[in-house]
């Protein structure tokens, strides 16, 4: 069996961007970080796996938040780096990139985690 056949899902990677810019009243500008509109790597084939669930949860006011430890496999030549969004294609739901590793130039993964936006209300 080949890593292609293991890729079961799609994902879209945005690198995040320093740019400088004024918050306003007269400051001077300051370092923010934002990502871009468009995809900087786009239809990626990937496999999203929870890796055996060990989790976290925190007791919060309206709901308590369940946090994973989410493994996701890429191919060797995908440019991801730490802090990139990731968007998996089929639910639309956004992740956090932790340090990528290279597992001997055959396939890459990466530690993701769920972004603030992701968290319940």
């Amino acid at each position: 069996m080949s890593i292609e056949n293991f890729f079961d899902h799609k994902c879209d990677i945005y690198h995040i961007a320093e740019e400088s810019r004024s918050p306003g009243y007269s400051l001077p500008d300051s370092p923010a970080f934002s990502y871009p509109d468009e995809p900087d790597e786009a239809d990626i084939p990937c496999h999203f796996a929870v890796k055996s669930f060990s989790h976290t949860m925190q007791q919060t006011q309206p709901a308590n938040e369940l946090e994973a430890k989410i493994k996701l496999t890429l191919p060797a030549d995908t440019d991801v780096r730490r802090n990139d969004k990731i968007v998996e294609l089929s639910t639309g739901l956004e992740f956090t990139a932790m340090q990528p590793r290279n597992v001997r130039g055959h396939h890459l993964f990466v530690f993701i985690q769920r972004t603030d936006a992701q968290k319940p209300l």
